[in-house]
């Protein structure tokens, strides 16, 4: 599953409804030595603004992955939900775009621990 694009049934907000959102699979709880039960992802969108860690899946490589349009790779949205509700894969990132996404995940990453340890210095 890692490095997969598949739709996940995300919760609606105020609303007991779900639609269907693709996401990039980025983990699993295997790599913590825990039951594979929840999938860590990031989100991928196609309308939302492009920030400085987020990855650009063009439109000829939205359409090899079976996305609908020119979409972002949001890797400051990180969320793990349950397994079961990964409803279908879509396709598999390219190499490029994977390597991508680790420079950008990395960065991202960094700039949180970076942060982390100025607040808890400034803090105390």
């Amino acid at each position: 599953m890692i490095g997969e694009v598949w739709y996940y049934k995300a919760k609606l907000p105020n609303s007991d409804g779900y639609k269907a959102r693709p996401v990039l699979v980025i983990g699993t709880d295997a790599n913590n030595n825990l039951l594979y039960t929840d999938i860590h992802y990031v989100i991928i969108s196609s309308s939302a603004a492009i920030g400085i860690y987020d990855v650009i899946i063009d439109e000829e490589t939205a359409k090899q992955i079976n996305l609908l349009r020119k979409s972002v790779i949001k890797t400051t949205k990180i969320y793990t939900g349950p397994k079961n509700l990964f409803e279908r894969k879509l396709g598999i990132l390219p190499d490029e775009l994977k390597q991508e996404f680790v420079k950008k995940y990395q960065e991202y990453q960094n700039q949180l621990i970076n942060d982390f340890i100025t607040n808890e210095f400034v803090n105390n």
